[in-house]
């Protein structure tokens, strides 16, 4: 009678591992150009075609060595845009997580090694939470391997990705692109200090993150509060408030003043 107990627990774990096994395996990651869905690659496509690796790495996102098992950026470009997909004329790649969060990066920055699709992490059965809101960072995680290749470099490190969409960003996000703007002013560095930290989780005009309220709409923020409280704000939001804003102490006091110009311009901006 033991033995026969013992069995059937046995048999439930089995039975539960393949299940996780099938729903791991059907995990999708789709693949799109300017919004146009061109392909979809489930973890078991990826595995059987792909090369996996395991990588070790500091992961600033957990503050700890992770070891973790990956496929490389590059070969899966490939396997979903083509073997040609370096010589696309698109400007930045968009990463799309499942809760809306969107790190948008310039084409250059995936041209460069370092970049994995984490499937597994290779040191325990299941994901460890990760954020603020503990989430689990799954189906797929986009982790760098260099030293310098940080989410505060403006390298995309998006948890629970769903979507990587190339984009030309002055068609896909006109709200946000300083149009007549020199990019010697500091509006225009402004501009891309937000694009690199800000767009992640902020939209103006409704183009842009969804984890954090809009900026621009229906109100621009410049207009109900001062640029004082926002320059301390913006650069450590923890000394206010609990909240999953990040505190961004490596930028300048200058650096942040170019935002605000920014908020202001396309405040203005929006108004014509």
């Amino acid at each position: 009678m033991m033995r026969s107990t013992l069995w059937m627990k046995w048999f439930s774990v089995l039975c539960l591992l393949c299940v996780w096994s099938v729903n791991a395996s059907s995990a999708k990651l789709v693949f799109s150009e300017e919004g146009e869905t061109v392909n979809a690659l489930t973890l078991g496509v990826m595995k059987k075609q792909l090369l996996t690796h395991q990588i070790d790495i500091y992961d600033p996102q957990y503050k700890k060595n992770k070891r973790y098992l990956a496929f490389a950026l590059h070969d899966v470009m490939a396997l979903a845009y083509g073997k040609s997909w370096e010589s696309k004329l698109s400007t930045d790649v968009k990463f799309v997580a499942l809760d809306g969060y969107q790190a948008v990066s310039p084409f250059d920055k995936l041209l460069e090694q370092g970049g994995y699709i984490v499937y597994r992490d290779a040191e325990q059965p299941d994901w460890e939470l990760i954020g603020h809101n503990q989430s689990n960072p799954g189906p797929f995680y986009m982790v760098w391997t260099g030293n310098k290749q940080t989410p505060k470099q403006a390298y995309p490190w998006p948890y629970q990705l769903a979507v990587i969409d190339t984009v030309e960003f002055k068609n896909q996000y006109p709200a946000l692109y300083p149009q007549q703007v020199k990019e010697t002013t500091n509006v225009f560095a402004g501009f891309k200090l937000f694009k690199d930290r800000c767009m992640k989780c902020h939209a103006l005009d409704q183009q842009g993150g969804k984890v954090g309220p809009d900026l621009n709409a229906p109100m621009n923020i410049l207009a109900y509060r001062s640029p004082e409280i926002l320059r301390e704000y913006i650069r450590q939001p923890s000394k206010f408030r609990y909240t999953q804003m990040p505190d961004h102490t490596d930028l300048s006091f200058q650096q942040i003043d170019s935002i605000l110009e920014y908020l202001a311009y396309q405040g203005k901006a929006a108004k014509r």
